[in-house]
């Protein structure tokens, strides 16, 4: 039997606390449905499985080493920033219920971070593992790609926010905290895989460099960022005015505008971008509540009681 070392502790832990990772997001996935949660939580739930994949290619390294086993660490090691980072995406689409985003420049947004990913992955299979790993063109190419999709779909966020600050659900809430929260721990994550391809003369943080700091900057960093994610999608989706997002708002935004600015839906699509959210088109307030506010505590007919109707204005 092989000698279990510091890489093979890491590997262990990894193969202790992702499966709870796992579970976490498909009860996130379960609860957003299951169709509309694979474009938003398939992103932690793909991450785990790389985890886990690396972890058991390192068990199998300790006894049968190949230069396989050594091409598949390499992979689920290398391209586990991709859905880390595509997870954010995933959580503004969850909270922008109300259409606020045109759903073109999310979904590009997304897509470029699939293309990064392919690269990623094509030029860690092609690349030689006869010595030690270095990082190539398309690696580097991916990375820059990341980081850009990292800082754009922060911005976003924040803009959202201030979007929708003022009349904020509960749920929208708990997910803005959990990219707050967690943003820190996948910018340093981040940049522990910036440093690995970019400076390629520090052989501190190349793969199967110095242990510690790969622990401390990308491990743990990461384990942190998804627990605080997940923690707060778990109490998002148990939220009473939790928002299951219909599936068609996400493919076509032609004619769903945003009701905050003024202008209408068309009764046909007013269910359908709201749907999930208690919400119901009430054609005795046709033109008035379409232009109004969303104000989730209000009925015509029971006041406070039934939830989901926009608040006719006071002068319509």
């Amino acid at each position: 039997m092989g000698k279990i070392d510091y890489t093979t502790g890491i590997a262990i832990l990894q193969f202790i606390v992702f499966p709870f990772i796992l579970a976490a997001s498909v009860f996130i996935w379960k609860r957003s449905g299951f169709r509309v949660g694979a474009k938003i939580w398939r992103y932690p739930f793909m991450l785990s499985l790389l985890r886990l994949a690396g972890s058991i290619a390192t068990f199998i390294k300790v006894d049968h080493d190949s230069l396989n086993v050594e091409i598949t660490i390499a992979v689920c090691e290398l391209i586990g920033i991709a859905p880390l980072i595509l997870t954010y995406v995933g959580i503004l689409r969850q909270i922008d219920f109300q259409k606020r985003m045109p759903n073109r420049p999310v979904n590009l947004l997304a897509v470029i971070g699939l293309v990064a990913l392919i690269l990623a992955i094509t030029g860690v299979v092609n690349a030689d593992f006869t010595t030690s790993y270095t990082p190539g063109t398309l690696n580097k190419a991916a990375m820059g790609i990341f980081i850009g999709v990292f800082v754009v779909t922060m911005l976003l966020a924040a803009w959202l926010y201030s979007l929708t600050s003022y009349s904020m659900l509960r749920y929208q809430k708990m997910l803005f905290l959990a990219i707050a929260l967690s943003m820190p721990f996948t910018a340093v994550r981040l940049a522990y895989s910036a440093i690995s391809d970019y400076d390629t003369s520090n052989k501190d943080f190349k793969l199967g460099g110095n242990t510690t700091i790969y622990l401390c900057m990308s491990v743990l960093e990461e384990i942190v960022a998804c627990f605080i994610v997940l923690g707060f999608g778990i109490l998002a989706v148990l939220q009473p005015d939790f928002v299951k997002i219909d599936p068609h708002s996400m493919k076509n935004d032609k004619d769903q505008e945003d009701p905050e600015e003024g202008k209408p839906l068309s009764s046909e699509n007013y269910n359908t971008a709201y749907h999930g959210a208690n919400t119901a088109y009430n054609p005795a307030y046709d033109g008035a509540q379409q232009s109004a506010p969303y104000n989730p505590a209000y009925s015509p007919t029971y006041g406070n009681q039934n939830v989901g109707y926009y608040a006719p204005p006071h002068n319509a």
